[in-house]
């Protein structure tokens, strides 16, 4: 059974650091169906390479310049932009400023239980790892060189 969800301002769940990047999970899915919420916060040069997965997924920019590409043809986005994704859509999206801060909605529990399972992991050393983490969440990361 669904509930109310309130996280109180000094209750902020800590951040899981996924590749250089710190995502706190607001709403998990589980307790938020059928959507979840995350406060994905980065540096320049960080986001995910190439990927796509089973479930929709939506960005709105908070603050900074992320570059998003989606199906190939990236956009520069600054706050206030957003960006709805489809399930089976190929994406990435880039941190252009020295900080950017984005909300991550997505459609599916698992996008908070991938994040939480990829907590301290780091590229280039726990690559077969991360991917094989993703593979069990239904994540298909493209090559890395594909991101350039």
């Amino acid at each position: 059974m669904r509930t109310v969800h309130i996280i109180e301002a000094d209750q902020t769940p800590a951040p899981v650091k996924v590749v250089g990047e710190n995502i706190t999970i607001l709403a998990e899915g589980d307790l938020s169906k059928p959507f979840e919420m995350h406060i994905q916060e980065g540096v320049q040069g960080g986001g995910p390479p190439p990927h796509f997965h089973p479930w929709d997924e939506a960005f709105y920019v908070i603050d900074g310049q992320v570059e998003i590409t989606v199906d190939g043809c990236s956009t520069t986005m600054t706050r206030g932009g957003y960006v709805h994704i489809p399930a089976g859509t190929i994406h990435a999206y880039k941190n252009l400023s020295a900080r950017a801060k984005i909300i991550g909605v997505v459609s599916d529990p698992r996008g908070g239980k991938l994040f939480t399972a990829l907590d301290q992991l780091k590229v280039p050393e726990d690559l077969p790892q991360i991917l094989a983490i993703a593979e069990q969440f239904g994540v298909t990361f493209l090559p890395w060189a594909a991101r350039e």
